[in-house]
């Protein structure tokens, strides 16, 4: 039978986030520079703003999607007992069905009730 805790995947699931949030900061802090050194009217290469660009893509991506993890998982805990566990029941019929299987492997038997 599988134990299910609650707060295990949505701590891991926070820590990434804030890491996520963290390297959008410092993009921010990074586009801010670009746009201090284009408005003293140092040339600043496409490339360079590309780069920039691109990385701030990927990020946002990756908040989007540990956020929409996060959300799922707060979902699944708020289903969870009050005593701040709950039993994988699914996990357990699976575990059922095969001791009666093995039953019915040992006792040499037809069928053994479900």
């Amino acid at each position: 039978m599988t134990l299910i805790t609650p707060g295990l995947e949505e701590a891991r699931t926070d820590e990434l986030l804030l890491s996520v949030h963290d390297s959008l900061s410092d993009l921010r802090r990074e586009f801010q520079t670009l746009k201090e050194r284009v408005e003293a009217g140092e040339d600043v290469k496409d490339t360079e703003l590309r780069s920039k660009g691109s990385n701030l893509s990927n990020v946002l991506v990756s908040c989007q999607k540990l956020e929409t993890t996060l959300a799922e998982v707060r979902q699944k805990r708020s289903r969870i007992a009050q005593g701040g566990y709950a039993l994988d029941l699914d996990a357990a019929g699976v575990e059922v069905r095969c001791a009666l299987g093995r039953l019915r492997t040992c006792a040499s038997s037809r069928r053994v009730s479900e």
